[in-house]
């Protein structure tokens, strides 16, 4: 694979057992199940898919104009994992980067059940695949949760109340809605 010095994404020296029971899924509607759960004060909330708008809000409101990972940083990313070539990475090729993803998500209590779960909260789509631009908010969002301990409670579609500064836009309510009067972490 050549000489990649990069390590977009490294592992966490406690890496937690996954669970690996066969479970049947039906495919969900968008923003139906929630993927994983963020701690709020008194309770937790629901994060089902990631809302790009709000990644690019939070970016702008914690990071200003700094640079984000660029376009070369990905494409290496990517072609870690691409075991076939395709230029997008299939859920298998995902692990590796969704349990990273889940390790740092867990720091700021944010938690997802199994890496499969981060894939579902990641995949947009929902076409079992990473293609360029999921892998550029994926990477985006990480830096965020690393550098800038932002929690995903704000990054969330179904995140009504997490992000006050979000010009008042609110998604739909989730199933179960959150105790009237959490707020973001700011």
């Amino acid at each position: 694979m050549g000489n990649i010095s990069m390590n977009c994404f490294p592992s966490d020296s406690t890496e937690e057992p996954e669970k690996t029971e066969p479970t049947v899924e039906e495919p969900v509607a968008e923003s139906a199940a929630p993927a994983g759960t963020s701690q709020v004060e008194g309770g937790s909330k629901p994060l089902t898919k990631l809302d790009r708008k709000k990644v690019d809000e939070v970016w702008t409101q914690v990071r200003g104009e700094a640079e984000r990972p660029s376009e070369d940083f990905i494409k290496k990313a990517i072609k870690k994992d691409d075991f076939d070539g395709s230029g997008e990475l299939e859920k298998p090729e995902c692990k590796r980067l969704c349990e990273s993803f889940q390790l740092r998500a867990k720091k700021n209590g944010d938690i997802f059940e199994n890496w499969e779960k981060v894939f579902e909260f990641l995949d947009k789509n929902g076409d079992d695949t990473l293609d360029f631009e999921d892998i550029r908010y994926t990477m985006t969002v990480m830096w965020l949760m690393t550098k800038d301990r932002v929690s995903l409670q704000r990054l969330t579609e179904c995140d009504d109340e997490a992000a006050p500064e979000s010009k008042g836009e609110t998604a739909e309510a989730p199933v179960e809605a959150a105790p009237e009067g959490e707020a973001a972490q700011v």
